[in-house]
């Protein structure tokens, strides 16, 4: 495998897997939340929840169809341009109109795959403890614990932030290792050896079948 292949196929960590875990569990446990207590980034994860819940749970939906449905759940409350340029930095501000455009659509089908991936990789009754909630800046975070058994439990934070009036979902920070982080770094080092942004564009392509 060559070293930039081997940048996106190490995306698919323990780290994945315990995020998509965390999104597997909060359709198990997060609909437990008083709606009268809950706040707003709360109540978008409820509804995430109450959407993924079957499509998680249903073994018999097909791979394929699952990641579909998947891609289309995330995608209406994940902010994929946000995450898309906080995950290039200043790769972002380079990029014309049409980079910038294929790279949004790639990265977050890309992101979601991975997830989807990992959904039958969960083995054992998991739990979803929802924490506390607190403001940083114009920024929402929404703390919570993955509980396995005979596991130490996993911390999960959800960073929410308002884009046009709605909230939507700009990160996820597992362990303290921020997704936008993370992706970041491998991102670069992609771009670094393939000539720039069009030889990241060129790989996420071919991981997605685009």
């Amino acid at each position: 495998m060559r070293p930039h292949s081997r940048a996106i196929a190490d995306s698919r960590t323990p780290f994945l897997r315990l995020l998509f875990a965390s999104l597997v569990v909060l359709s198990l446990a997060v609909l437990t939340l008083s709606p009268a207590k809950a706040g707003v980034e709360r109540n978008l994860i409820a509804g995430l929840a109450g959407e993924a819940e079957p499509v998680l749970n249903d073994k018999s939906i097909a791979p394929a169809e699952r990641t579909r449905k998947l891609r289309s759940i995330l995608g209406s409350v994940f902010d994929s341009q946000q995450m898309a340029q906080s995950m290039l930095g200043r790769y972002w501000r380079r990029a014309d109109a049409g980079q910038r455009s294929e790279l949004t659509t790639l990265m977050e089908t890309y992101l979601i795959d991975v997830y989807a991936g990992r959904v039958d990789s969960i083995d054992g009754q998991v739990k979803f403890e929802v924490g506390s909630e607190k403001v940083i800046g114009d920024r929402t975070v929404v703390d919570s614990k993955v509980l396995r058994p005979g596991s130490p439990p996993v911390s999960v934070a959800w960073q929410l932030e308002t884009v046009n009036d709605k909230a939507v979902v700009t990160d996820i920070i597992v362990e303290g290792i921020s997704l936008v982080v993370s992706q970041r770094a491998d991102f670069a080092s992609i771009i670094r050896s393939q000539g720039g942004l069009d030889g990241l564009i060129k790989l996420l392509k071919q991981k997605v079948g685009g």
